[in-house]
């Protein structure tokens, strides 16, 4: 067995691993916000299911292109819990309003301003702009080099950008748990998602230890 299909194996055994957690979630938050942002962390770990079968089946570079779509529904998963206004939620509600939802950048600027005024936010932001950070970079630095998806075919996908690739899916799609976790009950609930790390690390970015406390 090779090394991408030993990480492929580890994020599958994760992503089984996070779901058997927030099974056992007691209840969740039915009201407007908690619905919207639960909606938005399932189709972000919806992505990076989607995302491994593209790596396990030779399409690494939709695989690469899924990633981004993870990130911006994860993005709009934090936009909804901790930046839309009740009445921006509302207006997403009402078919006769003409919401226009932010772009994504929107989105992150205004989870920066409030990270600056919620410190306890930065368990989430600070791990997130981490890892687009961190693809994003791998990804320019891939078509910098020339080797552009016509060559793929010849020289093999590049086993670091893969593994950079797979790590921030599986970083995502924890903080997208961790996410939905936080749609439940109040209480120690969310602390046992801190604990579902252990025995993953290896599968993981080192952006999701940035901050120890994981406070967001």
């Amino acid at each position: 067995m090779n090394y991408e299909q030993i990480l492929l194996e580890q994020a599958e055994a994760f992503a089984l691993h996070l779901g058997e957690h927030i099974d056992q979630m007691p209840e969740r938050d039915d009201s407007h916000r908690a619905l919207a942002a639960a909606l938005a962390c399932e189709l972000s770990i919806e992505h990076a299911y989607a995302l491994r079968i593209l790596f396990a089946t030779g399409a690494q570079n939709a695989a690469c292109a899924m990633l981004q779509v993870q990130y911006d529904a994860l993005v709009r998963a934090a936009w909804y819990a901790y930046v839309a206004t009740d009445a921006e939620l509302e207006a997403m509600l009402d078919p006769e309003q003409t919401f226009t939802r932010p772009y994504p950048g929107r989105m992150v600027h205004g989870l920066k301003e409030q990270l600056a005024g919620e410190p306890a936010l930065a368990g989430l932001v600070k791990p997130l702009l981490a890892m687009n950070d961190e693809f994003t970079e791998a990804l320019g630095m891939l078509e910098q080099g020339g080797i552009n998806p016509l060559q793929h075919a010849g020289v093999g996908f590049p086993v670091d950008l893969f593994d950079t690739v797979v790590r921030c899916s599986n970083g995502l799609m924890y903080l997208a748990f961790r996410l939905l976790a936080r749609q439940g009950p109040a209480g120690g609930f969310i602390q046992r998602m801190d604990g579902a790390l252990a025995g993953f690390e290896d599968a993981l970015p080192m952006a999701c230890f940035q901050d120890p406390k994981r406070a967001g």
